[in-house]
This record gives C-alpha cells, structure tokens and sequence, in this order.
C-alpha cells in the first residue's frame, strides 16, 4: 500500500473546491484560499494536517523542529514543503486519524474514502433537490471486495477496496417525503 494520506493536491481538490455545478465565484474563492494558505502557523500547520487525515497535534511539530526534520523559517511560518515534510513524517510512521486509520485497516487511501463521500452527497443533494452534507452519519458505507481472502498457504490477505456510498434508510426516507437533514 502506498501513501494513505491526502497529498496536498487532494486536499485541495476533496477539501477545498466546492462541487461541480457551484457558482464561478465560488470556484475562484477556493483558488484564492490555496494560493493564500501559505505561510502558515505551527498551528494552522497542525489543523491541515489532520485534514489530510494525519493525527498531528502543534506539539507534536514542536518536537518535528526540535529533531530536526522539518525546519521551517519561523515558529509561524511553515511553507507547503514544510508541511509535506511533516506529512512524509506522519505518513511513515502511520499517525493517522481515526478514519484514515480505517482506511488502512480496509485496504485503501484516505481519498479512496473522502472522494466517494463527497461524489455521493452531491449525488444524493442533485437527486432530492436540497443539500445532504457529505457525513458519513447520512451514508451506508460498502467495501468491495466486502473482505480479504484467506491464500492457498493459509495466509490472509486484504485486497485493495473500492469505497461506495448509500444513503441510510432513514435519511432516504425523510427526504422522499421532503423533510430536512
């Protein structure tokens, strides 16, 4: 398995940029925000890490820069090569956050979950007319394969996974009968 975390570049296009059919203006905004998220401080630093899906405290930076690994301008100035290097970090010692955690656990990358999330909420809020929020609390997650496969030498083996999203029976059911979610 390769990197489970998001790469900045995903980040930007699963975290920042609005959905596809979103106002212009919209667009341009989450453009400005990318291009204007640098330099950062220890602790915006810490924030966009975790939202690429690395479990990482502005403590921990601290003893980053005290070790030497990443050693930015300033307390308050992290570049984006900063903050890949951290992430590199992370990545290899696998400090993820609980749900990249879980993608780990099921064979894929953070985006593999993020990125069907998202599409399915998009999906679900063009079909019913209204904003369904991409929360997994709204969806019923499926794995395919639905498990690993025990080999010829006894060995267990988790294939890689394809995450889809449905919504919960619930959540269906208020918005066929027009209620909010």
């Amino acid at each position: 398995m390769t990197r489970i975390g998001l790469t900045f570049e995903e980040y930007v296009d699963l975290k920042l940029k609005p959905h596809a059919g979103a106002d212009r203006a919209f667009h341009e905004a989450a453009e400005m925000e990318a291009a204007q998220m640098f330099p950062m401080t220890l602790a915006g630093a810490s924030s966009h890490l975790r939202s690429r899906g690395y479990d990482c405290r502005p403590e921990m930076l601290e003893v980053l820069v005290r070790n030497e690994v990443v050693k930015p301008a300033g307390e308050d100035a992290w570049s984006q090569a900063d903050v890949d290097v951290a992430a590199e970090h992370f990545e290899e010692a696998q400090m993820f956050v609980p749900y990249a955690d879980m993608c780990l656990t099921l064979g894929c990358r953070y985006a593999d979950f993020v990125r069907p999330l998202r599409e399915a909420a998009e999906r679900e809020s063009a079909k019913y007319g209204c904003r369904v929020i991409n929360d997994d609390q709204y969806f019923v997650m499926h794995r395919e394969p639905p498990r690993g496969v025990t080999g010829a030498d006894g060995e267990y083996t988790i294939k890689p996974a394809v995450i889809t999203f449905t919504l919960c029976d619930d959540i269906r059911e208020r918005l066929e009968h027009g209620e909010e979610v």
